[in-house]
């Protein structure tokens, strides 16, 4: 007959169901009155229907302080289904004895198909855990009644195996996934048990094992059940009793990424009396509590360093760390512990040798069941992933210490990498500060650290195989990398770098052979010139760029220089070494015609003195070199040349310059003072030169006098000559002066019957425009002496050159006329015309000044009467323009004349 649904309801003992059959057929009525059923087919089913067995409950994690938030949220599961195969020939009266009768007692059988939702969220299909063995129901058929109270127990279908017992239903259940999201957390309660499980508890059933029930009992008011599952990694065990949870407890193994630490997260719910703190009344409600853990069972990890983890032991501070108060993980496998935005932040012990490092950092719970984070968790993690530590030297390398290998951490930023095994700590980026940098240029930005990597050699060696131990030196060019740069400048502090030589350069990574390093310059490079006018930019030698100066065409090709530490017994000594470096022409500095090329050493660093102490040292040489004035292509009319030019510095000593085999040599229109370059040679080669220090610099020359030296047709006299380096601390070149007297003391200059004088400076800078200033005055002069009567007239001309470092150029022409008249010494008269002419270029402008000086002195009376055309600019500023001297006022002329007077006076007193 066709299936129909009937609801069964008996209202002593509670019966509420709904039941339905197939493959019966309907009989006479028997003794009852009532219809009789009968099995006609061998598949016949007589299916119940029970009411939602289980509530879903919101949690708690504490007691109550307010009456008035003491419910909580829940939610009714949805109905089940139990159908029960009745062997063929049955006869079932239709009433609510009869069915329940006809099913009891191992009558029928329970079909697989079958499937409760209980707990909530999950449907279970019972089966017998013994193979062969069927599930049947135990219930009554009937109310049953207690014997003089006459209470009427609670109906109830208990399932168990064909070979169950009263304490062992001998059961398993096959879950099957329903809904994983319940209830949301909101104000005091959290969310209910199992979110974020059942999923967990579907996979490993259908791919381990099956859960075991002990206990599976069905009723109107709801189910009770006792199940648990032990997983490799999981764990699951749930009781409840009338559809409500009494204790749901959920574990997960797993490590914490990514140090490895083996953890346990516990996920334990019971249902207490929790007191309600009401001013009032004091009482309870019987509460779901739930407390989450993580429970550290491997605390302390041994053997950790590879090379880029330059840790040999870590230990996380704690063995459990409660997770109540944070945010629920969406994921129980995997998961920051406290949630991505307040995490917990575990308390780690990270040892590398005799180093302890104290930190905090937040971890990744990670099941045994994954391989590692997700990308998304691990994005949301990143950003807590550095460790801020107070500066500590740590051997990052494990190479036994060696000098370069130990920097002084001030942060590292933790990940994980993949071994082949499993994942593995590693060191993705750290501050440091170089002790190297921060010896040589202290006060510096050296002070502070510098985000530093370890280079991709080194990264490659740990991914490839085991660290072979402390001790092993990885053969590698770079240990380090600085994605951002270290700033290597030695511009500002010269001394510090051999005063002659300033380097300066953006290190990009950080050599066991070279430390700080442009890696771009590094003798591989395909094209090194290249590299090192990039790579040097502003750095200087002997004021001259430095990369412009550097001989790449030699073999073997230059390097770098080398800023490493070594270590001196138990202390750590700096050293900087550039030695034999071949240098090149480049403007003004050339090569000595005769001799071998120019080159560089320079050594900064310590030496052993016979007390055995080590004192700094620094020495700087500049071999064979010529200065050439002026630069290449033009005809040379000056050349300096040195055999050598050394900067020194030692303990308790103030630097020093020395210069080795100076020559000067004046060449085309200027060999006409070869006797003056002889006799200046040989005075410089015989007197010692003169030094002075000063916190800007070291200044080393020689000064001479020559009284006399023929050039041709002239004839110099009074010549002082001067020759002068400068070697600045400071962000200037160094500087090479030669000079032939002074504005101040001019030499005498013979011409025939006519005479003058001048100076001349010339101070070569670098690459800067040389400084040239040079002045001449020629003329002559006639007097005649009567005896009474005196008199003189003169007429001198010349011409003062200046060219400015920055490339101005002054040119002043002049002309002196004018005349005397003495009469007895009483009375004199004199007048003289100064015309001048300056040129000045950029933009060029021409001054002219006219200046008619008049000077009487009588017995008593003086006077001088100035008559001055002022600055008339002549070209470059349109009409020509006067510049008038400022008239003096009555008051000033008067004191003028009393002055005058007064000096009078002064002339005839006894």
């Amino acid at each position: 007959m066709a299936e129909h649904t009937f609801l069964l309801v008996r209202s002593d003992d509670l019966v509420v169901l709904a039941v339905r059959w197939s493959g019966f057929e309907i009989r006479d009525q028997g003794p009852s009155a009532l219809p009789l059923l009968e099995a006609t087919d061998e598949r016949a089913t007589v299916t119940l229907a029970f009411p939602p067995q289980a509530i879903l409950e919101q949690t708690t994690a504490s007691a109550f302080h307010t009456a008035g938030l003491v419910h909580s949220d829940s939610r009714l599961a949805g109905s089940g289904e139990l159908p029960f195969r009745v062997a063929a020939g049955t006869v079932i009266e239709s009433s609510a004895q009869g069915i329940l009768g006809a099913l009891a007692d191992g009558r029928a059988r329970l079909e697989p198909a079958s499937g409760i939702e209980m707990p909530w969220g999950l449907d279970v299909d019972p089966l017998a855990r013994t193979p062969g063995a069927s599930v049947v129901s135990e219930h009554t058929d009937r109310p049953v009644v207690a014997a003089g109270s006459g209470a009427v127990g609670l109906w109830s279908m208990r399932l168990r195996a064909s070979d169950g017992s009263p304490q062992d239903a001998g059961l398993f259940i096959r879950p099957t996934f329903v809904a994983d999201s319940g209830i949301p957390a909101q104000g005091l309660f959290q969310r209910p048990p199992l979110e974020g499980v059942r999923s967990i508890i579907v996979t490993s059933s259908h791919d381990i094992s099956l859960p075991r029930a002990t206990r599976l009992e069905l009723t109107a008011l709801g189910g009770s059940l006792s199940a648990a599952a032990k997983w490799p990694s999981d764990s699951w065990t749930h009781d409840m009793v009338l559809g409500r949870d009494q204790k749901v407890d959920f574990t997960a193994q797993g490590t914490l990424w990514p140090f490895g630490f083996r953890a346990v997260y516990q996920d334990f719910t019971t249902r207490e009396f929790l007191p309600v703190h009401n001013p009032q009344s004091l009482g309870c409600v019987a509460g779901l509590l739930r407390k989450r853990t993580l429970v550290i069972t491997l605390p302390l990890l041994s053997g950790t360093r590879t090379p880029t983890f330059p840790f040999d032991e870590v230990e996380i501070l704690g063995r459990q760390f409660a997770l109540d108060g944070s945010a629920e993980p969406p994921n129980p496998h995997l998961f920051i512990p406290g949630g991505a935005l307040t995490p917990v932040r575990f308390p780690l012990r990270c040892r590398a040798g005799t180093t302890d490092v104290e930190c905090a950092l937040p971890l990744i719970f990670v099941s045994d069941t994954l391989l590692g984070p997700s990308p998304d968790l691990l994005a949301q993690w990143r950003p807590h992933a550095t460790a801020r530590i107070p500066g500590t030297r740590i051997d990052m390398v494990g190479a036994g210490g060696l000098p370069g290998d130990v920097l002084e951490v001030h942060a590292l930023t933790f990940s994980g990498a993949e071994d082949g095994t499993g994942h593995r700590p590693d060191v993705e980026t750290f501050d440091a500060v170089v002790p190297a940098l921060r010896s040589l240029l202290p006060g510096s930005p050296h002070e502070q650290a510098h985000t530093l990597r370890y280079a991709p050699q080194l990264r490659s060696l740990a991914g490839r195989a085991p660290h072979s131990g402390r001790g092993a030196v990885p053969d590698v060019p770079l240990l380090f990398e600085a994605p951002s740069g270290l700033p290597v400048s030695f511009t500002r502090n010269a001394d510090r770098s051999g005063g002659l030589v300033a380097p300066r350069f953006s290190a990009d990574g950080i050599s066991r052979e070279l430390g700080p390093v442009a890696t771009s310059t590094l003798p591989g490079a395909p094209d090194l010139e290249a590299a090192l006018l990039g790579a040097f930019d502003g750095a200087t030698l002997f004021g001259f760029p430095l990369a412009s100066l550097i001989d790449t065409a030699v073999d073997p090709r230059p390097g770098p220089p080398a800023i490493v530490q070594r270590r001196v017994d138990d202390a750590f000594v700096t050293e900087m070494r550039w030695e034999r470096l071949r240098l090149k022409a480049h403007s003004a500095f050339q090569p000595r015609a005769t001799a071998a090329p120019p080159r560089l050493d320079l050594f900064v660093g310590g030496t052993t003195a016979p007390s055995g102490a080590v004192e700094p040292t620094t020495t700087c040489a500049l071999k064979d070199f010529t200065l050439v004035l002026p630069p290449p292509p033009a005809a040379p009319l000056l050349k300096l040349s040195f055999d050598s030019v050394t900067f020194t510095q030692g303990p308790c000593r103030a630097p020093a310059v020395s210069l080795d085999g100076m020559g000067i040599e004046f060449a085309g229109p200027l060999q006409l003072l070869r006797e003056l370059q002889s006799q200046l040679e040989s005075l410089i080669g015989a007197r010692g030169p003169t030094t002075s220090v000063s916190t800007s610099g070291v200044t080393v020359g020689y000064e001479v006098g020559i009284p006399k030296a023929a050039a041709g047709m002239f004839l110099l006299q009074n010549v002082t000559g001067r020759v002068r380096v400068t070697v600045p601390f400071v962000e200037e070149p160094v500087s090479v002066a030669l000079g032939l007297a002074g504005r101040e003391h001019p030499f005498a200059l013979t011409v025939s019957a006519f005479g003058g004088g001048g100076y001349a400076d010339v101070e070569i800078a670098g690459t800067r425009e040389p400084k040239v200033e040079m002045s001449l005055e020629f003329g002559a002069m006639l007097a005649v002496d009567f005896v009474i009567a005196r008199a003189e007239v003169h007429a001198l001309g010349g011409a003062r050159f200046l060219r400015h470092p920055d490339g101005r150029v002054e040119l002043e022409a002049f002309l002196r006329i004018g005349g005397s008249v003495e009469l007895l010494g009483l009375v004199s008269v004199s007048i003289e015309l100064r015309v001048s002419l300056t040129y000045l270029d950029g933009p060029p402008r021409l001054f002219g000044r006219a200046t008619l000086v008049i000077e009487l002195d009588l017995t008593l009376y003086s006077e001088t009467v100035t008559v001055d055309s002022g600055t008339i600019e002549l070209i470059g500023g349109g009409a020509p323009t006067r510049h008038l001297e400022e008239a003096s006022t009555p008051a000033e002329r008067s004191a003028s004349g009393f002055e005058a007077w007064q000096r009078y006076r002064r002339a005839f007193a006894p």
